[in-house]
């Protein structure tokens, strides 16, 4: 009995000791690390954000390799969820919180039990392309709480330094896309009526020539006091692979009775047939999704004419994140 008694008085002078010790604890731990990659920092926000290739780099389940791994993105990013499930890591899931499309990302992550562990991220510019800082808050006000975090801090900050380390050798050797076709098909465009700017350039001074014909063919729409009844349109035609120029063509389509106005030309467009194709994401891999729609055609037998016109379905000046404009895409084909 004696003996019972001076256990139980060990016991209670040892949880007297851990509540003492965990009540000089910190009630906050931070945990952060950082890092510079070669690639810009709408990439590298888009991949992160975008919980893609997670399991290449996450230095978690790299320790886990039986843990099985499920998400659920969004579009827009916020909502998208990262869950996972091991013999190691034990069962979690991981929420977008918050965004600010290209530099500020704020995750929450949630375990079998405890609360929800903020997890943020910023994207800046660096010379090289991003300064990446990764950052893991823990807190507690219990003193058991406050003294774990406090042990596990170290645990932690190993395994984000070198996960910071994975994550730039993948980035660094592994092209990031933002964008994604779909909606491939066939499809009937209806003749319509529209004001357009016409000039021969190279792809390069393109931007600049789409910019000066849209404020001309704006002009032009409000001076005439007439409607626009569709997205701006941008047509490609007569290239020349000798100089890499090629005509290109930026209208409004409009209501009836618009009239040619000094450059901007009045045309009626009659209705065409075309392979399309809806391109989500940034204007910059356009081109990817041309070469993805020319094997297309190649694979199916359909002929086109070497023309292609690209329908703007939102307004960039609108859209903070890249991966949310929308093209689409129309290359005509042969009768």
């Amino acid at each position: 009995m004696k003996a019972l008694k001076w256990i139980l008085l060990v016991i209670l002078v040892l949880l007297v000791l851990i509540v003492g010790i965990g009540y000089m604890m910190p009630k906050e731990v931070t945990v952060t690390t950082s890092e510079e990659i070669n690639v810009p920092p709408a990439k590298v926000f888009h991949f992160i954000a975008g919980f893609v290739d997670r399991t290449a780099w996450d230095p978690w389940i790299k320790d886990d390799t039986a843990a099985k791994c499920t998400f659920d993105i969004k579009a827009g990013y916020v909502g998208s969820k990262y869950s996972w499930e091991g013999p190691k890591v034990g069962k979690g899931m991981m929420v977008v919180d918050s965004v600010v499309p290209g530099s500020y990302l704020l995750n929450s992550v949630s375990f079998t039990k405890g609360t929800p562990i903020p997890e943020e991220w910023t994207f800046t510019p660096a010379e090289k392309g991003t300064n990446l800082t990764w950052t893991i808050n823990m807190s507690s006000g219990s003193p058991v709480g406050r003294l774990m975090n406090s042990m596990l801090k170290g645990m932690i900050q190993r395994t984000i330094d070198s996960g910071k380390v994975d994550l730039k050798n993948y980035l660094e050797t592994h092209e990031v896309k933002m964008s994604k076709l779909s909606e491939i098909g066939l499809e009937e465009f209806p003749a319509v009526e529209a004001l357009t700017y016409s000039g021969v350039v190279t792809m390069e001074e393109m931007p600049r020539l789409f910019g000066e014909s849209i404020g001309k063919v704006m002009a032009a729409v409000q001076a005439q006091k007439i409607q626009p009844q569709g997205t701006v349109f941008t047509f490609y035609s007569d290239y020349d692979a000798a100089t890499g120029k090629m005509k290109i063509t930026a209208g409004i389509p409009v209501s009836s009775g618009g009239k040619t106005t000094g450059d901007v030309v009045a045309v009626k467009y009659k209705a065409f047939n075309a392979l399309k194709g809806l391109h989500s994401g940034p204007y910059e891999e356009l081109m990817g999704s041309y070469e993805a729609l020319g094997k297309y055609a190649k694979e199916n037998n359909i002929e086109l004419t070497h023309e292609a016109g690209e329908f703007y379905l939102n307004d960039p000046g609108e859209i903070k994140d890249p991966t949310l404009l929308q093209t689409l895409i129309a290359l005509p084909v042969k009768k």
